[in-house]
């Protein structure tokens, strides 16, 4: 019987080459076999979590890894500088690379290099796995693991032979790098969104929760408001955005209520806008014995499968350059020779961008289409941000259109 830090892909349990994902208590290892990442680095990004431990008995002992300045614990934004004559490494995030009192400890900051390297952890960290061990483990494919992630959703103790119950064996075809055309595009990509809204719809209803205490205010507008905390539970943290549709009901009392959330305060409540007939019956008198279910609303999905549906019977929807490069045709790269390229790329009010940022925003500047990717904490939203910024820049009378399924 494996340990209970063996991997959860493939059953490795040698202590100096596993970590243990924070958020969800799994450990994974450094080990890639068929996939083309570490095992550790392909749940993190798959679960959208930052943090790990390594294991008592690895070379460095039990250690969480943070920044030495900050604290961050975002394995993504993390990296190391070499101190005390390479004896010693301080771990640091990429944020602080910036500040001037790490340049007076002495530091060379100039030879920072980040934790993770070609999607796997850098083996003096955490160690590659013996050559015997790999071949020893169970052999899993990226297809398998995305499908064990998706199961986890479900059933967090779930194991690679949950795989084969019925149920868990019907696919969606894969996405391609090629299609004939706007229909087939549609066909394949139709029932992948079908599965992530359902999928998005099942989160929404694991953040409910029961035992909220109510307090009751106004606000500027005259609108009942309620405000209470959301505390997390052991499934995992509350993902809760202003503009969210809440329902908040009292069953003792029969009274339900929906409502928008408006904001949060500085004691981390949310804060509720009630609306309709029974926000003005709210029961102001009671503060316990509410419970907080989460609205899910199927309005970014369906609009991605009317958009697919247009694209599919249109040809004219976007232009023919797009057209072609959506579908992974050979088109000839364009570029935008009228484009205004500008001296400095950081926006006031933002955080200054690092070197791989900028060229994203200049790719972006200079391209009809173009595609940013990187893992969870990289500054995406902020690029996202620097790029509508010098977009909108470009023309006085220029508009800007974002969309986006969230913020």
């Amino acid at each position: 019987e494996l340990p209970p830090y063996a991997c959860a892909y493939c059953g490795i349990h040698d202590p100096a080459c596993v970590v243990k994902d924070n958020k969800d208590g799994k450990w994974f290892c450094n080990a890639r076999s068929k996939t083309p990442g570490s095992h550790i680095v392909m749940h993190l990004v798959r679960a959208r979590h930052r943090e790990v431990t390594l294991h008592k008995d690895s070379p460095l002992g039990e250690t969480i890894l943070e920044c030495y300045n900050c604290g961050n614990r975002n394995v993504f934004m993390l990296g190391f500088v070499p101190a005390q004559g390479d004896s010693v490494v301080v771990l640091l995030c990429r944020e602080c690379l910036h500040l001037s009192k790490l340049r007076d400890m002495n530091w060379d900051l100039d030879k920072w290099q980040p934790l993770i390297d070609d999607r796997s952890f850098l083996p003096w960290l955490v160690k590659y796995p013996a050559e015997k061990d790999v071949n020893r483990s169970r052999q899993v494919t990226t297809d398998q693991l995305n499908k064990l992630e998706m199961l986890w959703k479900q059933d967090p103790n779930a194991g690679l032979e949950d795989l084969m119950k019925p149920g868990n064996t019907d696919e969606p075809q894969p996405a391609l790098l090629r299609y004939d055309d706007g229909y087939h595009f549609q066909n394949i990509l139709g029932p992948l969104i079908k599965l992530e809204a359902e999928n998005d719809r099942k989160m929404k209803e694991e953040q409910s929760r029961s035992g909220i205490t109510v307090r009751w205010d106004f606000g500027l507008n005259k609108k009942r408001v309620a405000f209470f905390v959301m505390h997390q539970s052991s499934e995992g943290e509350i993902k809760i955005l202003v503009g969210d549709e809440l329902r908040l009901k009292n069953s003792a009392l029969k009274w339900e209520c929906v409502g928008n959330v408006k904001g949060f305060t500085s004691d981390e409540e949310v804060a509720l806008e009630l609306r309709g007939k029974s926000a003005s019956r709210a029961p102001v008198d009671a503060s316990i014995g509410f419970s907080v279910d989460v609205v899910w609303k199927a309005t970014s999905f369906d609009r991605m499968q009317v958009a697919m549906r247009t694209f599919s019977v249109d040809e004219t929807s976007v232009s023919g350059y797009l057209y072609h490069r959506i579908l992974g045709h050979d088109v000839s790269q364009q570029v935008i020779s009228a484009a205004s390229i500008p001296d400095e790329f950081s926006v006031p009010g933002l955080p200054e961008l690092n070197h791989s940022q900028i060229v994203a925003v200049k790719a972006v500047l200079e391209s009809p289409l173009s595609l940013i990717q990187g893992p969870p904490g990289t500054g995406k939203t902020v690029t996202s941000a620097s790029i509508v910024y010098h977009l909108s820049k470009q023309s006085r009378s220029a508009k800007v259109l974002v969309c986006a399924p969230s913020n």
